[in-house]
């Protein structure tokens, strides 16, 4: 979990950051296949995979987006976003807060379930 969120902050593309993120983000469903001995454990990594799913489309979306309006996803081109496209900017603020597992966010409620 902590190499591939070490690996996320040394990079420029938001698409290679935030799949080097997704790399840490699996260690929290490993947390659960080794809680998985009861259902619990079991259904709070499926909860947590399918907020997680849905966090991540919507922040790829986002992404993707901005880099067919820019042609570009340098982080350094993110800055001002809230004056150039405020949907945007308040959409990717939400699904990067999600992931990041703020409540009352999706992502709380998913690592929440976790622990």
């Amino acid at each position: 979990m902590i190499l591939g969120n070490l690996l996320a902050i040394t990079q420029t593309s938001m698409k290679r950051m935030l799949a080097y993120s997704s790399i840490g983000q699996i260690g929290y469903v490993i947390i659960g296949i080794i809680v998985g001995y009861s259902n619990d454990g079991y259904a709070s990594m499926i909860t947590y995979m399918l907020f997680y799913i849905s966090m991540n489309l919507g922040t790829f979306a986002c992404i993707v987006l901005f880099g067919l309006r820019t042609g570009t996803d340098n982080i350094r081109y993110y800055a001002g976003l809230y004056m150039k496209d405020p949907f945007l900017a308040l959409s990717l603020a939400l699904c990067l807060l999600s992931l990041r597992g703020l409540p009352p966010l999706a992502g709380f409620f998913g690592k929440l379930s976790l622990f």
